[in-house]
């Protein structure tokens, strides 16, 4: 009774101040500012859905016409652009140069240099399409068991998101 009694005072609440409460159901998630990303970063926050912000370097004309904010990269000036705006949602959009592994990595080997040298050692079912040099990874149970893959591409650039993003707990 006493359950009952506080959410109906808090559903009067909402309604006397004008506020509309939203079912997960009713909300409709948003494209991404940005066309395609080749910097997507997530932001560090832990929630979900996550929230991410393309680093890609624009031409001004194209940041103006993609992005609500622009700000000036690092560098001399005059340079080029990054879209500063915020997207949250599950799914952030493509890459403007698809990675041979595919759209998403959690294990990745990268080199320290600008941009950076990368590959995807995860384990797949199936090597993306876009992979050149697919090898089977040998298994250490029974031979019943399906093989598993992995590309063995080199990709300069970004590794992207992560397949299995961490959330709170």
């Amino acid at each position: 009774m006493a359950t009952s009694t506080i959410l109906l005072f808090f559903l009067l609440a909402a309604a006397a101040h004008g506020n509309t409460i939203r079912l997960p159901s009713e909300e409709k998630e948003e494209r991404p500012p940005w066309k395609c990303c080749d910097k997507l970063v997530m932001l560090p926050e832990k929630i979900f859905p996550p929230r991410w912000r393309c680093n890609d370097e624009l031409v001004p004309s194209v940041c103006v016409a993609q992005c609500k904010v622009c700000q000036e990269a690092p560098g001399p000036f005059p340079g080029p652009l990054i879209c500063s705006d915020v997207y949250q949602g599950v799914h952030p959009g493509p890459f403007c140069k698809p990675r041979p592994w595919g759209d998403c990595c959690d294990e990745t080997i990268c080199t320290k240099s600008i941009p950076p040298i990368c590959r995807c050692v995860d384990k797949v079912d199936k090597c993306a399409a876009a992979c050149k040099k697919c090898e089977t990874v040998e298994s250490s149970a029974s031979a019943s068991e399906k093989a598993s893959y992995v590309c063995q591409d080199w990709f300069t650039g970004e590794p992207g998101p992560k397949c299995k993003p961490k959330l709170a707990v």
